[in-house]
């Protein structure tokens, strides 16, 4: 029973600083630090991304064919993750309902502190589309500097290729098209 105890208050101390509130942050001109991903082994995954790599290969996330890349930090065991990902999988649509070649804006997941088998399982459970990511060592999470899951970081590329953080936001959204609106906005579309 003690080691029962134990194990479960370990496992909430864990995972309790990554769950977080809603907070938005704002942001100046920050520049997307290099991140390196697995190319995805989905083929629809790589199309959409716009990757021409072989799957399990690295990618930056700059060479993500999208004007705009909104990623979202999320966990497994995060109980507002789970609650939130009906929203995240409306959030998915509207966004490919809008992109065109003219603009696009494209949608990872990170999956912080959970291995490929933890995010695979959030997909599967959640029927989530998009292209998510493990980062079980939480490398991309502590370079892109997250704050707590859920959380959000958009970037929009520049004519150099380079991508400039537009948006920082700890936590959940109210309304996909409030999210949606104040991240076109933020990019200079609207």
């Amino acid at each position: 029973m003690i080691r029962y105890v134990a194990f479960v208050l370990l496992f909430t101390l864990t995972i309790l600083p990554v769950c977080s509130g809603v907070a938005a942050e704002s942001v100046s001109g920050e520049q997307l630090p290099p991140v390196t991903l697995a190319i995805p082994e989905d083929a629809d995954h790589r199309s959409y991304l716009g990757l021409n790599g072989q799957p399990g290969e690295s990618f930056d996330l700059k060479n993500i064919d999208a004007d705009v890349l909104l990623i979202q930090f999320f966990s497994m065991y995060c109980p507002f993750c789970q609650e939130e990902a009906p929203l995240i999988n409306e959030l998915f649509q509207t966004i490919l309902d809008f992109s065109s070649d003219d603009f696009s804006v494209k949608m990872i997941g990170i999956g912080t502190n959970n291995t490929n088998f933890e995010v695979g399982h959030y997909r599967s459970t959640y029927d989530i589309q998009f292209p998510v990511f493990p980062d079980l060592d939480m490398q991309s999470y502590n370079a892109l500097g997250g704050k707590g899951t859920p959380s959000f970081i958009a970037c929009r590329k520049t004519d150099d290729s380079e991508c400039t953080i537009i948006l920082r936001q700890s936590g959940g959204f109210n309304t996909v098209e409030e999210f949606f609106n104040q991240l076109l906005r933020k990019s200079g579309y609207r």
